[in-house]
C-alpha cells in the first residue's frame, strides 16, 4: 500500500500527456507511394462504359490510414479525366472517397482516400471523356500521416471530454455543483443532442445553400494551403479557378475551424457536422448564460434557452436551408439581448455598470462576422430598443456606455468592415441587381400555427415546402401568458417588453407586412431590399421569444399555481416533442449523400452570386490558360489560387492585352516583373471576356511577371487597427484583474 494518497486525477494527466506525445510524434511521418500508373500503360486495356472510355487497374494492398490520390494531366481543351479508388470483397465502406475528375483546361487533382480497415483488392477506376489515355501523365497514390492528426485530434478531444466530467464529478461530491446546476447541465446536453440528431448518421443532407458554405470551407482551406496567411480575402479555387471574393464580403471568422479540420485530415463532410457540433454546443451554453443573467433563476433560464436550441425555424436553418451564416448569427443574439437588458435594468452606480456593454460587444462583433443581414436586423432591434427606452437611454452614463459600445465593435471589427464598404464604393456587383428584386417569401398564417415542423411536406405556410415557424411550444406559452393575464395576474416589465418585441418581429417575418411598399422608399428601400426574404426576422423573433418565456416562466415560478405551471412545463415538452419530429424527419426523409472529397463538388454553387462583378455570367465560365492577343507570346505559366506566374514577350511596337483566368476585381496588381522593356506591365482598365483579368504589357516587353491579388493599404491599416485594438483591450483587462488581485490579497491580509 502507498504510504501517501495518489491524486489519481494528476496520474490520468500524465497517463493522456504521454499517450498525446506519442502520437505527436507519428503525425510526421514522410510520405510513401503505394501505386503509381501512367496514362501510357493503359492501351489496348480500355473498355468502352457508357459511352466512356473507361480503365481498371490491377490490384493493391491499402491498410487503414488516409491515402491521397495526386493526377498529372496533359491540358486540353475538350477532355475530362476522371479517377476514383475502388475495391473488391472488402468491409463494408471500409474504402471512402468520391473520387475527382481533371477538367478541360486542368492540368492536375488531388483527392483523399479514407481506409478504415485492410483492404487487399484495392483498384484504381478512370474514365476518360476522349478515346487518348496517354493525357494522363502520371497518378500516383500515397500513404500520408493525415490520418495519425485525425486520430491525435479526436484523442484530444476525447481526453478533454474525459478530464471535464472528472471534474463535474468531483464538484458534484464536493457539493460545489447543487441538483439545480446538474438538471440545467443535463437538460442542455438533451437538448444540444436532440438538435444535432440529423448529423449522427455517416452521411449528410444536401439541400438549400449548403453547396456555398462546403465551398467557402473547402476553398478557404485550399487558399490557407496555398499562402498560409490570414484574413483570407480573395479565394482562388470558385469557379474554375478564377476566384472569387467571397470572404471580403462575408465573415469567414468562424470558419477557419472547419478548414483547419480539412487542413488535418478530415473530409469536407465530416468537417462540417463537426463545426456544426461546436456551434450547437456554444449556442446552448451562451443562451443558458444570457438568459440566467437577465432572470436570475436556473429553471426558467433552463427553459427559455431549451426553446431557443429547439426552435424550428433554428433547426430549420442548420438542416433544411443549411443557412450558415444565420444559424452561426442566431449562436450570438442571446449576448445582444442580454446586454441591452443588463445597460438598462441594472443599478447605473454600480461598480460592475461598465462590465455589461462587453456582452454587446461580444455579441454584435461575432453576428457581423457571420451574417451581414442579421447584423442589419439586429441593429434596427437595437436602435427601437433605444428608442422605447429613450428615458433611460439619454442617462449620461447608458448613454456613453453605448456610445463605447458602437466605437469597440467599429474599431476591432474594422480589419472586416472598411475593406468590404471600400470594394463595394469602387465597382459594381450582381447583389445591387439582386436587392431590386421583389421580395418574396415571407411566413404565412397557416404556417405560423402549424403544430409539427418538418423536412418536406406540401402544407400550406411553408417556403418551398419546408417550414418557417415560431413553434407550437412558444404559441402555446403565449396563450397560457394571455389566459394568465386574463385571470388577473400583472406581467413585469420586462416580460411586457419582450412580448411585444417578439410580436413585431413575427409580424415583419409574414408575407402581409408591406415589404414591396416599404422598398420602393429611398435609403429604407436599399436595407429592406437587402433583406432578400421577410421570414429572416424569425431568427431575431426567435431569440426574442426564447427570452420572453424565460421571463413569463420566472414569473410563474413566483407567484403562479399549480395549474399555471402544469401548463408551463407542458409547453417545455412541445418544445422537445416538436424539435425530436423535426429533427427525425430531416435525418430520414433527405437522400443521403456520402461527401467525402470537396474536389468532387464543383466550384460553381455561389447561389445567386451577389458578389459576382455585374454583367459576370458564371454558366459561361471555364477551366482555361491565359488568352493572348496577336504579337504577344507566353509561356511557363503557373497558377496558385490567385497567384499567377508567366514569362511574356511582346514582340509589336504597341501595346498588347494578356488576360487571364481571374475574376478581375480590383485589386490585383503585377507584384514582380523581370524583364526588358521601358516600362513595366500593369493591371488594364477594361477586363476581358466575362470579366477576365486583363494585363497590360508595354511594347518590346520581355519577361517574367507575377499577378497577385493583394488589395489596397487601406486594408492592412484597417488590419493594424483592429489588432491595436484588441491589445489595448486585453492589456486593459490584464490590468484591471491584476490591481483588483491585488486588493483582494491587502484585504485578506489585513483580515
Amino acid at each position: 500500500m502507498f504510504s501517501k494518497k495518489i491524486d489519481r486525477f494528476k496520474l490520468l494527466l500524465i497517463a493522456e500527456l504521454i499517450m498525446a506525445l506519442l502520437l505527436f510524434f507519428t503525425c510526421f511521418q514522410k510520405e510513401t507511394k503505394v501505386f503509381t500508373i501512367f496514362g501510357d500503360d493503359m492501351g489496348g486495356q480500355m473498355t468502352e462504359t457508357d459511352g466512356y472510355e473507361t480503365f481498371s487497374s490491377e490490384t493493391f494492398e491499402l491498410l487503414p490510414g488516409v491515402y491521397q490520390v495526386r493526377m498529372e494531366v496533359s491540358e486540353t481543351e475538350d477532355q475530362t479525366v476522371f479517377a476514383q479508388v475502388r475495391w473488391e470483397q472488402a468491409p463494408f465502406k471500409a474504402v471512402r472517397n468520391n473520387g475527382a475528375a481533371v477538367l478541360p483546361g486542368g492540368t492536375n487533382q488531388k483527392f483523399n482516400v479514407y481506409v478504415l480497415d485492410k483492404v487487399q483488392t484495392a483498384y484504381v477506376y478512370c474514365r476518360f471523356s476522349g478515346s487518348d489515355p496517354g493525357i494522363l501523365r502520371s497518378l500516383n497514390v500515397y500513404r500520408t500521416s493525415m490520418g495519425n492528426r485525425m486520430l491525435l485530434f479526436i484523442l484530444l478531444v476525447l481526453f478533454g471530454l474525459l478530464d471535464f466530467m472528472a471534474i463535474f464529478r468531483k464538484r458534484i461530491l464536493s457539493g460545489k455543483i447543487i441538483m439545480k446546476k446538474q438538471i440545467v447541465f443535463w437538460g442542455l446536453t438533451a437538448g444540444i443532442m436532440i438538435s444535432f440528431f440529423p448529423y449522427l448518421t455517416d452521411y449528410f443532407s444536401w439541400g438549400g445553400d449548403i453547396d456555398y458554405h462546403f465551398g467557402r470551407i473547402a476553398f478557404l482551406e485550399a487558399s490557407l494551403q496555398q499562402k498560409m496567411q490570414f484574413p483570407v480575402r480573395m479565394q482562388g479555387t470558385w469557379l474554375y479557378g478564377h476566384g472569387y471574393a467571397t470572404s471580403l464580403f462575408y465573415g469567414d471568422l468562424f470558419l477557419y475551424f472547419p478548414a483547419c479540420l480539412m487542413l488535418l485530415g478530415f473530409s469536407i463532410m465530416t468537417a462540417y457536422k463537426m463545426f456544426v457540433f461546436a456551434v450547437t454546443v456554444l449556442g446552448a451554453w451562451i443562451a443558458y448564460h444570457c438568459f440566467y443573467r437577465c432572470v436570475k433563476e436556473e429553471y426558467a433560464a433552463l427553459a427559455g434557452s431549451l426553446l431557443y436550441v429547439l426552435a424550428p425555424y433554428r433547426i430549420f436553418n442548420f438542416y433544411n436551408r443549411g443557412a450558415t451564416g444565420e444559424y452561426l448569427a442566431m449562436t450570438f443574439l442571446p449576448l445582444i439581448c442580454c446586454g441591452m437588458y443588463l445597460l438598462y435594468t441594472e443599478d447605473i452606480n454600480s461598480l460592475s455598470y461598465n462590465k455589461h456593454k462587453w456582452y454587446i460587444v461580444l455579441g454584435m462583433s461575432a453576428i457581423l462576422q457571420s451574417h451581414l443581414i442579421t447584423s442589419e436586423m439586429t441593429a434596427v432591434l437595437m436602435a427601437l430598443g433605444c428608442a422605447l427606452c429613450w428615458r433611460k437611454t439619454f442617462r449620461r452614463r447608458t448613454f456613453f456606455q453605448l456610445l463605447e459600445t458602437v466605437g469597440i465593435v467599429l474599431l476591432v471589427n474594422m480589419w472586416f468592415w472598411l475593406p468590404l464598404l471600400y470594394m463595394i464604393g469602387i465597382d459594381t456587383y450582381q447583389f445591387q441587381t439582386v436587392i431590386q428584386e421583389e421580395m418574396v417569401n415571407g411566413t404565412e398564417l397557416a404556417g405560423m400555427v402549424q403544430l409539427l415542423p418538418n423536412k418536406g411536406s406540401a402544407q400550406t405556410g411553408m417556403w418551398q415546402c419546408e417550414p418557417i415557424q415560431i413553434g407550437a411550444s412558444a404559441l402555446f406559452l403565449f396563450l397560457v401568458c394571455l389566459l394568465w393575464r386574463i385571470k388577473g395576474h400583472r406581467m413585469g416589465a420586462a416580460c411586457r417588453f419582450f412580448a411585444v418585441l417578439s410580436v413585431v418581429t413575427v409580424a415583419l417575418s409574414t408575407k402581409y407586412f408591406p415589404w414591396n411598399f416599404i422598398r420602393k422608399l429611398p435609403l429604407i428601400g436599399y436595407f429592406a431590399g437587402s433583406l432578400q426574404f421577410p421570414f429572416r426576422w424569425m431568427a431575431p423573433a426567435a431569440a426574442l421569444t426564447a427570452l420572453f418565456c424565460a421571463f413569463f416562466m420566472m414569473e410563474v415560478r413566483e407567484r403562479g399555481g399549480a395549474r399555471i405551471k402544469i401548463l408551463a412545463g407542458i409547453s417545455v415538452l412541445l418544445a422537445i416533442m416538436s424539435a425530436v419530429y423535426h429533427v427525425n424527419d430531416c435525418a430520414f426523409q433527405a437522400p443521403p449523400l456520402y461527401l467525402y472529397n470537396a474536389e468532387n463538388m464543383g466550384t460553381v454553387g455561389v447561389v445567386n452570386g451577389e458578389w459576382l462583378l455585374a454583367g459576370t455570367d458564371k454558366g459561361e465560365l471555364h477551366d482555361h490558360g491565359p488568352v493572348a492577343e496577336e504579337g504577344l507570346l507566353w509561356q511557363d505559366y503557373e497558377k496558385k489560387g490567385t497567384d499567377i506566374t508567366i514569362f511574356v514577350e511582346n514582340t509589336t511596337a504597341g501595346i498588347r492585352y494578356l488576360e487571364l483566368p481571374l475574376m478581375g476585381y480590383k485589386g490585383y496588381k503585377v507584384k514582380e516583373y523581370d524583364g526588358i522593356g521601358q516600362n513595366c506591365p500593369d493591371i488594364a482598365e477594361e477586363r476581358g471576356d466575362h470579366n477576365d483579368l486583363r494585363i497590360a504589357i508595354p511594347a518590346g516587353y520581355n519577361g517574367k511577371i507575377k499577378v497577385s491579388w493583394d488589395g489596397f493599404a487601406l486594408f492592412h491599416a484597417a488590419e493594424a487597427v483592429s489588432i491595436a485594438s484588441i491589445v489595448i483591450i486585453l492589456s486593459r483587462s490584464w490590468w484591471t484583474w491584476r490591481r483588483k488581485v491585488k486588493f483582494e490579497s491587502k484585504l485578506s491580509n489585513i483580515d
